[in-house]
C-alpha cells in the first residue's frame, strides 16, 4: 500500500452542488481507482466557490472518512505553508496532481517526493483561446509561468490525448528535460477522459409534456460555454433546423464560467433573444448536478461544438463522457482525438467545424430518424463501459503509484538558464584571454607598425617621383621639335609599310 497525496479540484461527482466541473470530474477519475486499489489517499482540492452553498465556504474544510479530504478556498490552497503543513502531516510516499494550478502548487513544494503531474488540457492552447475571447494577451505569461514550473519539477506526466502528449514532449525539450539522463525514459502517458466506474442512475426530469411536447426532438447542451465553443455556428444551425422543423428544441443546462469565460454564454443569449425561434430555446442555466444529469434521459442527442483551434485539437471533452455513460447519443464537431475515436468506432455523429449548413441538415436528419439515433447512443455506452472506465484509463498511473520513482535527471539536470549563464561566462573568459594575448604581444605589434609605417613612407615617395616624371614627359611631348619628329615618323611609316 502506498500513501498518496493528490492535489486537484472539486466539486467531486458525489457532492451535491449546482455546478458540474470537468476539473472535479478529472480529479475523481484519478482518485477513485487509487482508493479502489487499497492505497491510503489524502485528497486536497481547490474549491469552485459558485458550486457550494454559503455554509460550505469556510477557508479549510477537513473530512476524514471514507478518506482524508481537504476542501480549500483559493487563498488557502495557494498558501505554500498550508499545503506544506498538510504534506508534512500526512507524509506521503508520492504526489499526484491534476489540472494546472494544483500541479503548480505541487511543483512549488520543497520536500522532493516522486511527482506525477496530470496536465489536463494544454495550458498554452487554453491561454491562447482565452486571449482571443478577452482580446487581451495579459494572461499568457501567467499560464506559462505555472506550466514551466510543472514541466521542470514533474517526474512523470499524463495528458488527455496523443496530440497533447507530443506537445508536452516539446515543452520538456524546451526546458532541458530531454537530456543525457532521460534518453529512453518514458516521460508522458495518455489518460483519456472516462465515464464513471459504474453506469450512473438518473431520475427523469419533468420535461416531456411540460416544457416540451412528448414528441419534440430535444438537443441538449450541458456544462459551461467555454472559450472553445462556436456558439455562432451552433445558433445558425439550430435556428435553421427549427424553422424547417418546429419540433426541434434546444435545452441548455449550463452557463458562463466565472474567471475563465464570461463572454461566450451571454453572446449566445443575445443571439437567441433576437431570434424568431427564441421560444424553442430552453436555457436553464447552471443546475444542481443531479438535476442537470436527469435531462440526459430526457434529451434525444447531446451536442458539442468546437472551434478548429489548438485548445480543442490537443484537448478532450469530459461532457461527452458523461453523455456516453448515460447512453445519450452524441453529435459533435470532428476536431479532438476522443471524438475521432468515437467516430471510427461508429458511436458518434460528427460534422465539420464551422459548417452551420451541414450541422443544420444533420439535426433535421436525426429528428427524422430517431430510432437510429437512439441505437447509436446504446452502442456508445457499451463501447465506453468496456474502454473508457476509470480503472482502464488510469492503468499507467496505477502502475506508477504501486512503485513511485523520480525521473532519471532529478538532482543531475542543468537547466538551460544555467547552461546559458555558463556559456556566457565561457565567452567572457575567451575574450579576456584574447585581451591578455594582445597585451602581451604589444612590443612586437609596435615594431610591426613601425616597419609598415616606414614602407608606407617609401611607397608614397616613389609614387610622388613617378608623378613628377609623368608630368615632365607630358611637357616634352607638347614641344615643337617633338611634334615635328612625330609627324616625320608617321610619314615614313606610310611610305614604308
Amino acid at each position: 500500500m502506498t500513501k498518496v497525496l493528490i492535489l486537484g479540484n472539486n466539486p467531486l461527482p458525489f457532492e451535491k452542488t449546482n455546478y458540474l466541473s470537468a476539473l472535479g470530474l478529472r480529479t475523481w477519475q484519478l482518485t477513485k481507482p487509487l482508493l479502489d486499489d487499497g492505497h491510503e489517499v489524502c485528497l486536497v482540492c481547490l474549491r469552485v466557490p459558485q458550486a457550494f452553498a454559503v455554509q460550505e465556504l469556510e477557508p479549510l474544510i477537513k473530512k476524514e472518512r471514507p478518506f482524508l479530504y481537504y476542501s480549500l478556498d483559493f487563498t488557502t490552497f495557494t498558501d505554500p505553508q498550508i499545503i506544506h503543513h498538510i504534506v508534512e502531516e500526512f507524509d506521503p510516499d508520492c504526489l499526484v496532481a491534476t489540472n494546472l494550478l494544483p500541479c503548480y502548487q505541487a511543483a512549488r513544494l520543497k520536500d522532493k517526493k516522486p511527482f506525477w503531474a496530470d496536465l489536463h488540457g494544454h495550458a498554452m492552447a487554453e491561454a491562447q483561446a482565452k486571449a482571443a475571447v478577452d482580446k487581451d494577451d495579459q494572461f499568457l505569461y501567467n499560464y506559462w509561468n505555472q506550466e514551466r514550473h510543472v514541466i521542470d519539477k514533474g517526474d512523470v506526466f499524463s495528458c488527455v490525448s496523443t496530440p497533447q502528449l507530443y506537445a508536452v514532449i516539446g515543452e520538456l525539450g524546451a526546458r532541458g528535460r530531454l537530456n543525457q539522463y532521460t534518453n529512453g525514459y518514458n516521460f508522458v502517458h495518455v489518460i483519456f477522459e472516462a465515464i464513471p466506474e459504474t453506469p450512473l442512475a438518473y431520475n427523469r426530469a419533468a420535461l416531456r409534456g411540460t416544457e416540451v411536447a412528448r414528441d419534440d426532438f430535444v438537443v441538449l447542451w450541458s456544462g459551461g460555454y467555454n472559450t472553445w465553443a462556436d456558439v455562432d455556428t451552433l445558433f445558425r444551425a439550430l435556428e435553421g433546423a427549427m424553422k424547417t422543423n418546429p419540433k426541434i428544441k434546444f435545452l441548455s443546462t449550463g452557463g458562463e464560467i466565472k474567471g475563465q469565460d464570461e463572454v461566450t454564454y451571454f453572446h449566445f443569449l443575445d443571439l437567441i433573444r433576437n431570434s424568431s425561434c427564441s421560444a424553442n430555446f430552453i436555457m436553464k442555466g447552471w443546475l444542481p448536478i443531479e438535476e442537470a444529469r436527469s435531462y440526459y434521459l430526457e434529451a434525444d442527442v447531446g451536442i458539442n461544438i468546437d472551434q478548429d483551434i489548438y485548445e480543442v485539437k490537443l484537448g478532450s471533452k469530459m461532457r461527452v463522457m458523461e453523455w456516453l455513460g448515460a447512453g445519450l447519443p452524441i453529435l459533435s464537431t470532428r476536431v479532438c482525438e476522443s471524438i475521432q475515436i468515437l467516430e471510427r468506432e461508429g458511436v458518434c455523429f460528427t460534422f465539420r467545424p464551422g459548417d452551420a449548413a451541414g450541422l443544420q441538415d444533420q439535426i433535421i436528419w436525426m429528428a427524422n430518424h430517431r430510432e437510429k439515433v437512439r441505437q447509436q447512443g446504446e452502442s456508445g455506452r457499451e463501447f465506453a463501459c468496456h474502454n473508457l472506465s476509470y480503472a482502464r484509463t488510469t492503468e499507467p498511473l496505477r502502475a506508477w503509484v504501486n512503485n513511485p520513482y523520480l525521473a532519471p535527471d532529478q538532482g543531475q539536470r542543468i537547466g538551460f538558464e544555467k547552461e546559458r549563464d555558463s556559456h556566457i561566462s565561457h565567452l567572457e573568459d575567451v575574450l579576456r584571454d584574447k585581451d591578455r594575448l594582445i597585451h602581451n604581444k604589444d612590443p612586437e605589434i609596435k615594431q610591426m607598425k613601425s616597419v609598415i609605417g616606414l614602407r608606407d613612407k617609401e611607397l608614397e615617395e616613389a609614387r610622388s617621383r613617378i608623378r613628377e616624371l609623368e608630368a615632365t614627359l607630358d611637357r616634352y611631348h607638347r614641344t615643337l621639335p617633338y611634334r615635328i619628329y612625330a609627324l616625320l615618323r608617321r610619314v615614313r611609316a606610310r611610305r614604308n609599310p
